[in-house]
């Protein structure tokens, strides 16, 4: 009988993950996860923040704001750009996010290069979202 319960963290079958490290990537994988937490600060008041995780090569951009007033003063690009210069000294080569399908920052993220590659339908609380990724430079 095979019985389920809670594991604890990274105990499920390390070296079965590295065995096809070789077969998939063509060579053994570092599959450690970094978190960032950044913030921008203006006149001592936080005025955005940015926050994510570097893994496998990529850095995912979990949550970007900026506080309402101080958009449209390149805030959000700048918290981008840090986050995805952390991931390039782990070796990032490409970053990706989820928004909301009809959500304005659409305009936002287009604007800096990033594209569009999938939908995810009927996702948080019954919303479309989609997925957006670019090369980082």
């Amino acid at each position: 009988m095979i019985k389920i319960s809670k594991a604890t963290s990274k105990e499920a079958l390390i070296e079965e993950w590295h065995r096809v490290d070789v077969p998939h990537y063509g060579k053994r994988i570092d599959w450690k996860e970094k978190e960032f937490r950044l913030k921008a600060v203006e006149r001592r008041k936080i005025v955005g923040t940015v926050e994510g995780k570097h893994g496998s090569g990529v850095i995912y951009i979990d949550s970007l704001i900026t506080v309402e007033r101080a958009r449209g003063k390149g805030i959000g690009t700048m918290l981008i750009k840090k986050a995805e210069e952390f991931g390039k000294k782990l070796g990032a080569h490409r970053t990706w996010l989820i928004t909301g399908k009809d959500w304005s920052e659409n305009i936002f993220y287009k604007k800096l290069g990033f594209v569009l590659v999938g939908t995810l339908p009927d996702f948080h609380f019954h919303k479309d979202f989609v997925v957006y990724t670019r090369e980082i430079k």
